[in-house]
């Protein structure tokens, strides 16, 4: 009975602790600001998109998900990306050039993912792309 008291404190009683305060950790909300571009900007033929911002949590997140689509013909700009590891806040930075041949509207999404239940804060920012 002894050894089955001593295996409980030194393994089961440990690894209860560790789930118990990793749980209390995740986050429950997010907030990504987007520093560039601005929603409803619009962009020349040639003229650089230029992708910037930041996603805090108000605890640890399980990662994001960042993409950039032609929502005219429905093409992936920027195929989705998704970083995975572990943080309260991150930084994303993407670049890329308008070369669009029509009108086009583009949609910058960012995903936080909250917590091991698959909660999720989304954020989308539309710019317009012009033709040359």
């Amino acid at each position: 009975m002894k050894l089955f008291k001593n295996l409980f404190y030194l393994i089961v009683l440990p690894s209860l602790l560790a789930f118990s305060c990793n749980k209390g950790d995740e986050a429950s909300d997010a907030t990504i600001t987007f520093g560039s571009p601005s929603d409803n900007d619009t962009l020349t033929f040639g003229q650089e998109l230029h992708i910037e911002g930041t996603i805090k949590g108000n605890g640890v997140l399980e990662g994001y998900t960042f993409s950039v689509k032609n929502l005219t013909n429905g093409s992936y700009i920027k195929p989705e990306t998704t970083v995975s590891e572990h943080s309260e806040d991150y930084v994303f930075h993407e670049h890329w050039d308008n070369n669009v041949s029509d009108t086009s509207t583009i949609e910058i999404k960012v995903e936080a993912l909250l917590n091991h239940e698959g909660e999720k804060k989304t954020k989308t920012v539309t710019v317009v792309c012009l033709p040359q």
